[in-house]
């Protein structure tokens, strides 16, 4: 049986190999995650190490989910458009595979794309970081053997850990002031389960381009009320009055790969 690869296999990659125990999974990552039984991992820091020692037969997938190696620009450089480089160069060299998806971010888009952004909006990045997601997107894109499907997941969240609910839990009396007055989030299940219909349904083939993944905006208010149906939200955060992007989710809907 072909295996899937992931290259930079953390949370995100966990969760597809958990969710397609019927496939055969190659994670690579700097950090030992938990055993899975349909995951053979290879712990690798593609930055400092050689990569040509990765598996390079009966590869039928691969998954790219780089990340910056620090929260600044020269962190951005080198995690997205440094590993990417190396990355696309050893996989146009060296493996044979059909389908390759890499996992970008709605940050490319800046408050300047307005509201209800579609994949039709061309972005303009609100920061330096932005604009360096988007010129690794367009490296991929323009250097590929394999045309990626580029996902865009807007604010990444687990039901179970959510960032409110810990400000709650350690609450030392510092309300905290929001930027603005919604947020645009996706489950990170729901990512998963994007990734891996692609990857294991042969009718979504032709499925290509960019794809947003983003549930329609809420406000702060709703999303606290949901996570902490017993506490006040003016009692732990300044809310805002402020308007920011939202995105429109109509091509992941028609997709079919929510299911």
């Amino acid at each position: 049986m072909k295996k899937i690869l992931i290259l930079g296999y953390g949370d995100i990659g966990m969760r597809i190999a958990s969710m397609s125990p019927n496939y055969q999974f190659v994670g690579v990552s700097r950090s030992r995650p938990a055993h899975q039984d349909n995951v053979e991992f290879i712990q690798l820091d593609w930055i400092e190490d050689s990569i040509l020692n990765l598996p390079q037969e009966n590869i039928s997938s691969v998954v790219l989910i780089l990340k910056p190696t620090s929260p600044d620009v020269g962190g951005y450089q080198t995690g997205f458009l440094e590993a990417s480089r190396k990355i696309i160069d050893f996989l146009n060299h060296n493996i044979i595979f059909e389908k390759l998806v890499i996992v970008s971010s709605t940050r490319v888009y800046g408050l300047k794309n307005g509201r209800n952004i579609t994949e039709s909006v061309i972005p303009i990045p609100d920061d330096d970081q932005g604009r360096i997601i988007l010129d690794f997107e367009n490296f991929v894109l323009s250097e590929s053997k394999v045309e990626p499907l580029i996902i865009r997941p807007s604010g990444l969240y687990d039901e179970r850990k959510h960032w409110m609910k810990s400000h709650v839990d350690s609450f030392d009396g510092k309300k905290y002031p929001l930027r603005f007055s919604e947020a645009n989030l996706f489950n990170r299940d729901d990512l998963a389960s994007v990734i891996k219909n692609y990857l294991c349904n042969q009718e979504q083939t032709q499925i290509s381009g960019v794809l947003i993944c983003s549930e329609k905006a809420k406000s702060y208010s709703e999303i606290f009320s949901r996570i902490c149906p017993e506490c006040s939200f003016q009692d732990f955060f300044i809310a805002s009055d402020t308007i920011g992007k939202s995105f429109n989710p109509q091509k992941l809907l028609e997709s079919g790969l929510m299911r």
